[in-house]
Protein backbone atom coordinates (compact mmCIF):
# COMPACT_ATOMS: atom_id res chain seq x y z
CA UNK A 1 0.00 0.00 0.00
CA UNK A 2 1.10 3.65 -0.58
CA UNK A 3 2.25 5.41 2.06
CA UNK A 4 1.70 9.02 2.90
CA UNK A 5 4.94 9.96 2.51
CA UNK A 6 5.24 8.54 -0.62
CA UNK A 7 2.13 10.43 -2.00
CA UNK A 8 3.91 13.60 -0.77
CA UNK A 9 6.88 13.10 -2.50
CA UNK A 10 4.76 12.73 -6.01
CA UNK A 11 2.34 15.67 -5.05
CA UNK A 12 5.55 17.85 -4.01
CA UNK A 13 7.43 16.79 -7.86
CA UNK A 14 4.69 17.63 -9.13
CA UNK A 15 5.33 21.43 -8.42
CA UNK A 16 2.12 22.46 -9.10
CA UNK A 17 -1.16 23.47 -6.26
CA UNK A 18 -1.57 20.49 -4.67
CA UNK A 19 -5.08 20.98 -3.91
CA UNK A 20 -5.90 20.16 -7.31
CA UNK A 21 -4.28 16.65 -6.85
CA UNK A 22 -7.02 15.19 -4.72
CA UNK A 23 -10.93 14.64 -4.95
CA UNK A 24 -13.48 14.02 -3.23
CA UNK A 25 -14.51 10.06 -3.58
CA UNK A 26 -17.39 9.29 -1.56
CA UNK A 27 -16.69 9.56 2.03
CA UNK A 28 -12.56 9.74 1.29
CA UNK A 29 -10.22 11.52 -0.82
CA UNK A 30 -7.78 9.83 -3.07
CA UNK A 31 -5.07 11.42 -4.84
CA UNK A 32 -5.02 11.69 -8.85
CA UNK A 33 -1.58 10.54 -9.05
CA UNK A 34 -2.54 7.14 -7.26
CA UNK A 35 -6.60 6.47 -8.24
CA UNK A 36 -6.40 2.99 -6.21
CA UNK A 37 -5.48 4.69 -2.80
CA UNK A 38 -8.57 6.28 -0.86
CA UNK A 39 -7.45 8.28 1.94
CA UNK A 40 -9.17 8.80 5.11
CA UNK A 41 -10.49 12.34 6.55
CA UNK A 42 -7.60 11.97 9.03
CA UNK A 43 -5.32 11.12 6.43
CA UNK A 44 -6.08 14.06 3.68
CA UNK A 45 -6.48 16.29 6.79
CA UNK A 46 -2.24 15.11 7.60
CA UNK A 47 -1.46 15.79 4.20
CA UNK A 48 -2.78 19.11 3.66
CA UNK A 49 -0.74 19.89 7.22
CA UNK A 50 2.39 18.66 5.67
CA UNK A 51 1.89 19.90 2.37
CA UNK A 52 0.58 23.44 3.27
CA UNK A 53 4.49 23.99 4.80
CA UNK A 54 7.08 24.83 2.37
CA UNK A 55 9.38 21.64 1.35
CA UNK A 56 12.60 23.60 2.80
CA UNK A 57 14.16 22.48 -1.34
CA UNK A 58 17.11 24.49 -2.43
CA UNK A 59 16.13 27.70 -4.78
CA UNK A 60 16.22 27.30 -8.26
CA UNK A 61 20.11 28.03 -9.59
CA UNK A 62 20.40 30.63 -12.23
CA UNK A 63 20.94 28.04 -14.77
CA UNK A 64 17.67 26.14 -13.85
CA UNK A 65 15.82 29.92 -13.59
CA UNK A 66 17.44 30.03 -17.45
CA UNK A 67 16.18 26.75 -18.77
CA UNK A 68 12.58 27.01 -17.31
CA UNK A 69 12.61 30.50 -19.35
CA UNK A 70 13.52 28.49 -22.34
CA UNK A 71 10.93 26.16 -21.83
CA UNK A 72 8.17 28.35 -21.23
CA UNK A 73 9.10 30.44 -24.57
CA UNK A 74 9.30 27.01 -26.36
CA UNK A 75 5.85 26.16 -25.18
CA UNK A 76 4.12 29.50 -26.36
CA UNK A 77 5.52 28.74 -29.60
CA UNK A 78 4.27 25.51 -29.89
CA UNK A 79 0.78 26.44 -28.70
CA UNK A 80 0.53 29.01 -31.38
CA UNK A 81 0.13 32.10 -28.58
CA UNK A 82 0.16 35.55 -30.15
CA UNK A 83 3.65 36.30 -29.03
CA UNK A 84 5.49 33.48 -29.62
CA UNK A 85 3.68 31.44 -31.90
CA UNK A 86 3.50 31.20 -35.62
Amino acid sequence: MITLDEIEAAVRAQRGSWQAMFRRQGAGWHCILFPRRILTNAEHQELARRLSKPDGGAALSPAERQRNKLRALADASDVGGRRYGR
